[in-house]
């Protein structure tokens, strides 16, 4: 998109901000009671998921505090576009809510030749919670012992590796796609269904690559079936402190994560987003969840709901450009 659809992007994005506070005397009341009957949190993906765990801690968390149950409902297909649709399709008054991932707002729009609903007019964001960042991975077999050596081997080899991914427009594809097109390099993807095979598949050299967030390889690493050669962040990871950032190991630019957070249907009243937004940045603030995270290799986010917002947008303008280099369409 241009300079243009960046202004309708916008405005679109202000529009729906002005509707969701235009509140008449009943809504007003209905504010005031919020909530007043269990809240619904669809998850687009299957459970067990780093999604659904996310989902399923943060409801246990919001439930305690508002005095409603908070019921998780895994609502898969085509990509996370079914579950999503439906969290876009509810009333907008606060007991219908979905807790999404990168694809489900920054992606799919540009994978797939139409979706069942429209991220920005339809859907808006309440809390970033979490991120999961990607970290380069070779297996053992491949000789490089760093990010630099590891350029220099394609480039004097094209195509002669072969990088694993959890699927055709996945976060790990797509960011092995950013890494070739930083790196002036070229290798051949592999899709698996999932992370869990192409884990399996690296670590015994059947692939060679893989960009993925820390968790799925943790073991392997700490095994040396496979060797990590750069974490895709501005700033060091805490629990793997002696991973240069990729910009650390001579590839400015690389930067990838998988992020989720809350959204709600498009006119939710603005002080029930709010106030989601001010519980979910408290939960994320405590110590004990801190601790969650550093298990699952997750670090946490905390923004505003506007901030939350603009941030969509940017990782919407940045991967509308990789998913063009990918040259993936899903239908």
């Amino acid at each position: 998109m241009g300079g243009n659809m960046n202004h309708i992007v916008r405005r679109a994005v202000a529009l729906s901000f002005v509707l969701s506070t235009l509140c008449g005397p009943a809504a007003a009341q209905q504010v005031a009671n919020w909530p007043v009957q269990p809240i619904r949190v669809i998850v687009p993906s299957a459970a067990g998921g780093t999604t659904d765990f996310l989902a399923r801690v943060s409801g246990e968390f919001l439930a305690a505090r508002l005095g409603q149950p908070v019921i998780i409902e895994n609502n898969t297909g085509a990509g996370g576009n079914v579950g999503t649709a439906s969290v876009a399709r509810a009333a907008p008054d606060g007991h219908t809510l979905g807790f999404i991932s990168t694809n489900n707002l920054a992606i799919n729009q540009f994978l797939f030749k139409s979706l069942p609903y429209d991220p920005i007019r339809d859907l808006v964001p309440v809390a970033a919670v979490a991120e999961a960042p990607q970290i380069l991975v070779v297996a053992k077999n491949v000789k490089a012992q760093t990010l630099a050596e590891f350029v220099a081997l394609l480039k004097a080899n094209p195509n002669s590796l072969n990088y694993a991914s959890a699927g055709p427009g996945t976060t790990p594809h797509l960011a092995a796609v950013q890494f070739m097109r930083l790196a002036g390099v070229q290798m051949t993807h592999v899709p698996y269904r999932g992370a869990a095979p192409a884990v399996t598949d690296l670590a015994s050299g059947q692939v060679q690559v893989l960009s993925v967030g820390a968790a799925p390889v943790a073991g392997v690493m700490a095994s040396g079936d496979v060797r990590a050669l750069a974490a895709a962040t501005k700033a060091r990871m805490p629990l793997l402190p002696d991973l240069p950032t990729a910009a650390e190991a001579g590839l400015p630019g690389f930067e990838s994560t998988t992020w989720f957070g809350l959204v709600a249907p498009a006119r939710t009243p603005q002080p029930i987003v709010e106030r989601l937004n001010a519980l979910l940045s408290e939960w994320v603030a405590s110590p004990k969840v801190k601790e969650r995270f550093d298990k699952a290799y997750l670090l946490p986010m905390s923004m505003s709901a506007g901030e939350f917002a603009s941030f969509v947008q940017e990782e919407a303008n940045k991967w509308e450009k990789i998913v063009a280099d990918a040259g993936v369409k899903m239908d």
